[in-house]
């Protein structure tokens, strides 16, 4: 009984993650707007009426609602107001303003997006379009609502949702990496490196070494793997640590900037307000350290 009254207060009592939340709506909305940038010269070529996209939505709205949302693909007009509704969800991620209905607009702008050309879809457009339905149950930024309401059930809930997700989605790919004989044999990142399409070029040299291949590989794997226990262990902020330097890693020598915009988001949400203020704390403590001992040194 002391667990469930535990696991009940938790709920109830008040929202968690506030800051995380934050900063994995910040993440979001700047992987949006690097995708608005990147592809709106090509938006009418990508998803246009005659353009490569050729999907439709009538496979999650139905034959009737999805025929009728298809027809925003009809016309240039349309297609580009697409991308005006992702730009607009982005900016205001970004900025905290009306969060909630900035989480629909981009919600709404990638669900069509990705169902016009699913071919586009990568790992980090996939984790962002879950993400942002789960985001859509959170309070909106500088909410206070009353403890035990109904919307500080649902924000919490949401954080559940996400961090369990997370969690499925690392364990799931290191057990996935963990069955291929390249990652047993610690030379899968050697194999990575020398991919001309996608590898930073000045880098596949790094990878010729063993004693970096090896340990890279079985890093990345065993981080994988142990992410569920070690994110809610004592290791947490190490785990976090290391992770962000895993994803800007993987943005910087393998291009898939995306990808690693929003797992380092999902990496900072796992971080407790309670351990932000602390970090906080710290930092402000360093800096007017820093700030004595040039003044006494000046």
């Amino acid at each position: 009984m002391t667990l469930l009254r535990a696991g009940w207060s938790w709920l109830a009592e008040s929202p968690h993650q506030l800051t995380g939340l934050r900063l994995l709506q910040c993440a979001i909305g700047v992987q949006l707007l690097f995708r608005v940038v990147t592809e709106a010269p090509f938006a009418l070529y990508l998803w246009g009426p005659h353009g490569l996209g050729q999907g439709s939505t009538q496979s999650v709205l139905g034959p009737t609602l999805g025929g009728l949302v298809d027809r925003v693909f009809a016309s240039d007009v349309g297609t580009l107001a697409v991308l005006v509704a992702l730009a607009i969800g982005a900016l205001g991620l970004v900025a905290g303003y009306r969060t909630d209905v900035a989480t629909a607009l981009a919600l709404g702008a990638t669900v069509l997006l990705e169902q016009r050309l699913p071919e586009l879809a990568e790992g980090g457009d996939l984790i962002t379009r879950l993400v942002l339905i789960y985001l859509l149950f959170v309070l909106p930024a500088g909410a206070k609502p009353a403890p035990g309401s109904l919307a500080v059930w649902l924000h919490n809930v949401a954080v559940l949702a996400i961090a369990l997700q997370v969690m499925v989605l690392y364990a799931d790919s290191g057990l996935m990496k963990a069955y291929g004989e390249k990652w047993q044999h610690g030379t899968a990142m050697y194999y990575v490196s020398q991919l001309e399409w996608m590898f930073l070029r000045p880098a596949r040299e790094w990878f010729k070494d063993p004693l970096l291949t090896t340990a890279t590989t079985y890093a990345s794997l065993l981080y994988e793997i142990l992410f569920p226990v070690a994110i809610i262990s004592p290791l947490k902020l190490v785990w976090v640590g290391f992770g962000i330097l895993l994803h800007l890693g993987i943005g910087v020598l393998m291009g898939l900037t995306t990808f690693s915009i929003v797992m380092i988001g999902l990496l900072l949400f796992f971080v407790s307000d309670a351990e932000y203020a602390r970090l906080w704390a710290w930092a402000q403590r360093t800096w007017q350290g820093l700030r004595r001992r040039a003044a006494a040194g000046a």
